[in-house]
């Protein structure tokens, strides 16, 4: 595993060189809904999550380009993924999806749910940030940590103070791919075990196998098959269980 202490930034390296080396394809379209942002080109699509600031909401631009996007080329795009913006970001790293998931190889159709259950059963279980199967995966893990911050947090989840202590203890971690767009992937790499089973999960995944190297055992992402319907899911305000024509793979190590 690579120096996790200056992991984040690395980490987003290496997913644009990835990207980088995909053949230059044309933009066709991209849309920033409430919750998701999609790419297309004529080579495929990517998705990532919307994340807002509220720094944003007073007088500044959260996409300093905003409506002359499209004439940018998709790799272009996809170097948004080091801004500081929280949108911006995330249109970079949908950029870099609709790049690498189109292109990757030996992925399978598998559920992260169903795979962090195999491996969770009676292990200590480190979850990075609150996926909605989070609560059915109790029965099943030894025992079971989330990790959530600001409003998205709920009752029983741990906040960001008290990984520090259990991260370690851990088994097993998975790790929500908006940790790319937020700035926390490297804090978390940090604090995860060398012989921990450490799997990357949500649409937002980058899906190249690249990011082995920082200690990712699996990657669990997206595959868009109809982007027509993914773009009008999301500029309608869709959230995840609301999109359709799409397919979850895993990209194993």
């Amino acid at each position: 595993m690579e120096n996790s202490a200056a992991s984040g930034g690395v980490v987003v390296d290496a997913v644009l060189e990835a990207a980088s080396e995909v053949p230059a394809t044309k933009l066709v379209d991209i849309r920033v809904g409430s919750y998701w942002v999609v790419v297309h080109t004529e080579l495929g699509a990517g998705m990532a999550s919307v994340l807002r600031s509220e720094d944003h909401l007073h007088g500044s631009k959260p996409v300093s380009d905003a409506g002359e996007l499209h004439r940018r080329t998709t790799l272009a795009l996809a170097g948004l993924l080091r801004s500081e913006s929280p949108p911006e970001s995330a249109i970079g790293l949908a950029a870099a999806n609709a790049l690498l998931a189109p292109t990757a190889d030996g992925l399978r159709e598998e559920k992260a749910v169903t795979i962090l259950r195999e491996q969770g059963r009676g292990r200590k279980v480190a979850m990075i940030g609150h996926f909605p199967f989070a609560d059915g995966l109790r029965e099943d893990c030894g025992q079971l940590w989330v990790f959530e911050r600001g409003l998205n947090r709920r009752q029983d989840d741990l906040g960001e103070e008290a990984m520090e202590q259990l991260l370690p203890r851990a088994d097993v971690v998975a790790v929500t791919a908006t940790t790319l767009l937020n700035q926390t992937l490297s804090r978390v790499l940090s604090g995860v075990r060398e012989d921990a089973f450490v799997m990357l999960l949500g649409p937002s995944t980058p899906l190249t196998p690249a990011l082995f190297r920082f200690g990712f055992d699996v990657l669990c992402g997206t595959v868009i098959d109809d982007p027509e319907t993914v773009l009008h899911a999301v500029e309608q305000g869709a959230v995840t269980s609301q999109i359709t024509g799409v397919r979850r793979v895993c990209l194993w190590k």
